[in-house]
Parts: structure tokens; sequence; C-alpha cells
């Protein structure tokens, strides 16, 4: 909205994991929302239907070289990225040197378009590539210790006023009736970043939804290695594909001394206990690759988290809309918005995707008057 628009948007927002976090925050700082999250699981907690925290995560873009509008959305979240890493010690953002492994270099390759903005890219000789690695590409990026960031932001949301709080909702129409404050009773805004949950969720239903399956191990190197190792970010792809085709090997470290090593990408599985055979083949992976950094890594966790995929890629609209027509007119029309569906992706373009939530909802809040005008004419007659 603009600037001249003094009215305030109550907004009750359901998930608090990045997304969530991120487009209330991204909402707080237009100074023209009260938002309110609400979440079955905070950043305190660890819980394997809860994806956040066992994120790796490191900023390294997928986007389609044509794919323009994911590559705006990807590069916003990285500048941002940088700046805290530059400046805010708490958000538990690091630079460190990226490296892309192909066991066998893809067909046709071209460079990717972030080549353009991320410093020091660069072909790595083939002296310099791991054994079995046939081609590798380097550059500067960032690595995010992803509770500590969930943590942050969550900081960030309570320090301008934002509300979260431990709950559970079923329904679309349950998120809209939650009590928004005592100043803003009832929501104008609902947003959906229920994550996988969005396919159960009443009103979204979103069957285009799938859990994939993720094994991590959180391992510590010795001190005297940990100033070489904190520098080294890797994917490693075994059949020459970057988009998740086959067996990718990476690893992740963090600013708190940890360093994540995956992983695996198993579709519609559900199950909660990491495999100690799968989490051996991990191991065994990234010391074959760099054995003079992780031969003498131990274990401190094996981990098991549910990315929350969707077919047809990440959902992010929103819509002035009369949610429930049972609740008669007026009191129900408000905006609905959504962002989920971020697969193992989330946090790479997490500023990007809440900034374009933001927008569709101011755009839609244009419609919101005048559907609730509407509403009032008909509830007369």
């Amino acid at each position: 909205m603009s600037s001249s628009d003094n009215k305030t948007y109550a907004v009750n927002i359901l998930g608090a994991g990045v997304s969530g976090l991120s487009t209330g925050l991204a909402l707080l700082e237009k100074g023209n929302y009260s938002v309110k999250i609400i979440a079955t699981h905070l950043p305190s907690d660890l819980h394997i239907d809860y994806t956040s925290p066992w994120a790796g995560a490191h900023w390294r873009s997928f986007a389609d070289i044509a794919d323009l509008e994911q590559q705006e959305l990807e590069e916003a979240t990285y500048k941002r990225f940088e700046h805290l890493a530059e400046t805010e010690p708490k958000a538990g953002i690091m630079f460190l040197t990226g490296h892309d492994y192909w066991d066998v270099k893809p067909k046709n390759f071209e460079e990717p378009w972030f080549s353009r903005f991320l410093k020091n890219y660069r072909h790595i000789p083939k002296e310099e590539l791991p054994s079995g690695v046939d081609f590798g590409t380097t550059y500067t990026t960032v690595s995010i210790n992803t509770p500590k960031y969930l943590r942050y932001l969550q900081d960030q949301i309570l320090a301008r006023g934002g509300i979260i709080e431990h709950g559970t909702v079923q329904s679309l129409r349950a998120l809209a009736q939650v009590p928004h404050s005592d100043k803003h009773p009832k929501a104008d805004i609902i947003v959906n970043c229920s994550g996988l949950g969005s396919r159960n969720l009443q009103g979204v239903n979103d069957h285009q939804m799938f859990p994939t399956r993720g094994q991590i191990l959180i391992v510590k190197v010795p001190d005297e290695i940990w100033p070489k190792a904190k520098q080294f970010t890797m994917e490693r792809y075994a059949e020459g594909s970057a988009f998740g085709v086959g067996t990718v090997t990476y690893v992740i470290p963090r600013d708190n001394g940890e360093i994540i090593l995956g992983g695996t990408t198993d579709h519609w599985d559900y199950q909660e206990a990491p495999s100690e055979k799968t989490a051996k083949a991990i191991m065994q992976r990234v010391q074959d690759c760099r054995p003079d950094l992780f031969s003498k890594a131990t274990v401190l966790r094996n981990c098991v988290g549910l990315r929350p995929n969707r077919r047809g890629g990440v959902r992010v609209s929103a819509t002035a809309e009369q949610l429930d027509w049972n609740e008669g007119w007026n009191p129900s029309v408000l905006v609905v918005a959504h962002n989920y569906g971020h697969a193992g992706f989330g946090y790479q373009a997490s500023i990007g995707c809440a900034n374009k939530t933001a927008k569709c909802i101011e755009r839609s809040l244009k419609n919101l008057q005048t559907l609730r005008d509407e509403a009032r004419t008909m509830a007369k007659l």
C-alpha cells in the first residue's frame, strides 16, 4: 500500500518455518501491518514435520538459465544474506568458498546465471579437482546456521511488535478465526506458510504437495582442521546433473563449528528413524572426496527431515475473497495469501519469496475494500 495509507492491516500467518518467519518480517518492515504467527512448531523445536531447522543450508541456485523470475527471487535473497554476513553475527550467516563437482561434465554446460554477481567465480583446474571428479566450478557464497537464523528471524519479528504463538489450526477458516490482538480482533489477511501441511490443510488441500525425505549427518572435525574446513562447502553430482538426478553429496559448514554432510532424496518417504547404512554411505562419499578434511570427522547427530516438495513448483499468491459463505457476507471477506512448496531450496529464495508474497498482498488489498462494500450491500438484501 502507499505510504499515505494510514490503515494498519492485521495478518495471521500459519507456520514458523523460514517462509512464515520471513514473510512476517517482510510485512512488518513495511510498517502498516500487524503480524501474528501461529505454528505447531517454533524455532526452538526439533521435529521431523518442522523442516526448516534440518536444512543445510548454503546458497546455491538451481534456477534455470531462462527462469528470470526465480533468479530475481534468489538474487534478492543472496544480497540480504550477504549484508547479514557482513553486519549481523546473530543471524548465523557466514561467507565461504563454494565448490560444485561433477563426476562427468554435463553435456552442453552453460555458465550458471549467478556467475555474473557471485564473487570469484571460476572453473577449477584439473589438478585441483578431487579424485574421480571430471569438472568443477568455485565461487564465494554463504552458509546459514539454520536453527540460529530461525531464532534471529523470531527475535526480529518480536522486536517489531509481532506476535508468535504455539497453536495448531486445521483450516484456513480456523486461521481467520484466531483472534489477532486486542487492537485488531479479526485478521484482514491470512497467509498460509504451512509447507507440507498444505496437503491436508482444509481450504487448501494441495495434493501437489509430497514429502521428500532427507538424511544428514552433523559432524565436527579436529580443531586444527576447522580453519580450513570452515571455508569449504560443496555439492558433488554423480551422474553429471545438478538437478537432483542420481546421488548428490554435499558439505555445509556452520558458524558454530558444526558441519552438515548429506544427503538423500527419498520421495514419499515418511520414515523418521535415520538409517545407519545411509549414514555410513554419506560419510564414505564425503571422506572419499576430501579425506584431508573429513577422515577424522566425529559424528555428533544423525538426522532426518521432510522437504516440502510440490509438483509445479512454489506457490506464492494472494487474492481478496469471501472465505466462508456460511459465515455471512462481511465477516469473512479478507485477503488469502500463500507461500509454500519450496522443496529443499527454501532458504536460498526465502527473502525474495517473502517480498513477493508481500507485493501480492498489497495488490489484493486494493480489491479488499471493494469486496467488503459489496458484501455489506448483499447483507442488506
